[in-house]
């Protein structure tokens, strides 16, 4: 008796009007299932302005949509074709089977809405006028412009374009020229200093990566992967590097692995203290956090322009487009990792009389080095996601092998090109990944 009060109090609760007949409507499909169902007519008749009303707002642009629909065949035959009776009545059958549709399927929304209710009370609930003339609104303002777009042949031009103005867009593009003439000519010493700065690490893993005869390279890859990583990574590393090594990609490979490894380390470098700087700041990482999410979608290619513009071609500029694609998942990753360590352990180091530095070096960092590898990981995938782009202004490595083919048309070439692309992103996710595992 308890359970049945307490029940028909949530039911009260739940839907303020129709208690009874949502009661027995809900018990029969939880007995019968789908064989019970049964029409709900208010739903029929008032079809979206129902399910707004009852805070079913997913049903409420499905049935929206419908009306739209239907509504629409109506309308081109009452404008388009005034004797075309066999399109009006088509539109009004598809009126009537649609809200038929809608009247079995409310119910079976409602009982799921209702299921949901029940583990979480803050859900929309109840029969509340405010949701129905919202969902009024949302008709009144969606449905005559959409009906008028699609069912006459010729509409407005404001309605079927947006009202541009080619002025105002020139007008900033001449805007955006003369800022990026300025910073060139006022900054060509910073510029300057920058891609010596580059060029100098890209030389000395250039060097490194190279110059040193291929055996020991190789040897040196092998043992990094196998202590960090284990034999299965061992195996697998030995079978990519002997791929690049036989199809003539050895060199290439080492100058991309340079590019992509000069990238990262700069990301590393640059990246952390601003994870750090945002994980410590909440009024940094509110600023911070839309530049990133820009840096995160703008076309890679976009980021080619200013750095022409600003370094010329070659390796040192296509280091720097690489890093700002690559760098926001190392900062987001250095602030996650920072933020996640747990406060027992900041709380008991200010116990002891730890300075902010000591908790930073010595309990933060320490307990966010698996947020901040993956981090480096991350970087590495987007860096090497950059090579063929990164190949348009000099970068050269396998992204050049694959730009070539693509303009040549020589598919069999490229291929190969991207594949070895892929294994030597695959072996340095492996070694990465092994050591991350390990700490």
């Amino acid at each position: 008796m308890q359970i049945e009060m307490r029940h028909a109090g949530l039911m009260q609760e739940f839907t303020h009007q129709s208690t009874e007949y949502y009661s027995r409507v809900f018990a029969r499909l939880s007995e019968k299932g789908w064989g019970a169902l049964q029409i709900n007519l208010a739903a029929s008749l008032l079809g979206p302005l129902w399910a707004a009303a009852r805070g079913l707002w997913w049903l409420f642009w499905v049935a929206a949509v419908a009306d739209v629909v239907a509504l629409t065949l109506i309308g081109k035959a009452l404008w388009n074709e005034p004797q075309s009776t066999g399109l009006l009545g088509a539109g009004l059958v598809l009126m009537a089977v649609l809200r038929l549709l809608l009247g079995y399927a409310a119910n079976i929304a409602y009982q799921a809405h209702y299921s949901h209710w029940r583990v979480n009370r803050s859900l929309n609930h109840g029969l509340s006028a405010w949701r129905f003339f919202q969902g009024g609104l949302l008709m009144v303002a969606t449905y005559p412009l959409t009906i008028y777009r699609f069912a006459l042949p010729e509409v407005a031009g404001f309605i079927a374009e947006f009202p541009s103005n080619r002025n105002l867009a020139l007008g900033a593009a001449e805007v955006i020229d003369a800022a990026v003439e300025w910073l060139t000519i006022n900054l060509e010493g910073l510029f300057e200093s920058i891609t010596i700065g580059v060029r100098s690490i890209l030389d000395t893993l250039e060097l490194l990566f190279v110059g040193t005869p291929w055996p020991v390279m190789a040897l040196i890859i092998l043992l990094l992967a196998w202590r960090m990583a284990g034999t299965r990574v061992l195996i697998f590393t030995a079978a990519s590097l002997l791929y690049l090594g036989l199809f003539g990609f050895w060199e290439k490979a080492m100058i991309t692995i340079a590019l992509v490894a000069a990238s990262v380390f700069i990301c590393l470098l640059v990246g952390t203290p601003i994870g750090i700087w945002c994980a410590k700041s909440r009024r940094a990482n509110a600023v911070i956090s839309p530049i990133l999410d820009m840096m995160q979608t703008m076309p890679s290619f976009v980021y080619l322009i200013p750095a022409i513009a600003f370094f010329s071609i070659g390796k040192p500029p296509a280091v720097l487009a690489t890093v700002v694609f690559a760098m926001p998942p190392m900062i987001r990753l250095t602030t996650l990792g920072i933020q996640q360590v747990p406060e027992a352990v900041k709380e008991a180091m200010l116990s002891f009389g730890a300075s902010p530095r000591q908790i930073l070096f010595k309990a933060e960092l320490p307990l966010a080095v698996p947020s901040i590898m993956t981090g480096v990981n991350q970087s590495i995938m987007m860096s090497l996601s950059m090579v063929v782009v990164a190949a348009l202004i000099g970068a050269g490595g396998l992204g050049y092998d694959v730009l070539f083919s693509l303009q040549h048309l020589e598919t069999g070439k490229g291929l190969l090109a991207g594949i070895a692309i892929v294994l030597s992103a695959m072996v340095l996710d492996r070694i990465v990944q092994g050591r991350r595992n390990k700490t």
